[in-house]
């Protein structure tokens, strides 16, 4: 397991993203559709909450994730690196995404741009 307590930037969410993806396995013969919700997010990586379970070896996961920050559609690849049990009927992973330095300074703006509008919103 893998944690990045020391990562500079990480955003947990006040209100989750809705987050699709298509969940690849070597024991699989096609990807499996997942629903769920991005809980925090940083440029590198994502936790997660699923309605199901990813397969036993989360390690051999590979996850085409497509989310909505704020106004634009984003489609990454990522791996998962860790789950943790929930009490509740969801599953976490943390995700380790698979970003050029073009898809990090997108997931920053669309961050700001969020955060912003949920600034102005309160006033």
């Amino acid at each position: 397991m893998e944690f990045k307590r020391k990562e500079s930037f990480r955003h947990n969410l006040e209100n989750p993203i809705e987050i699709d993806c298509v969940v690849s396995h070597s024991t699989m013969e096609i990807g499996v559709q997942a629903k769920g919700q991005i809980v925090d997010i940083s440029p590198q990586g994502l936790r997660i909450s699923l309605l199901q379970p990813l397969p036993k070896d989360i390690e051999e996961c590979v996850l085409q994730l497509e989310f909505k920050i704020h106004e634009r559609v984003i489609r990454a690849d990522g791996e998962a690196v860790w789950n943790r049990p929930t009490g509740d009927e969801q599953y976490r992973y943390g995700i380790r995404l698979h970003a050029s330095e073009a898809l990090q300074e997108t997931i920053i703006e669309e961050l700001k741009l969020r955060r912003r509008a949920e600034v102005f919103s309160k006033k």
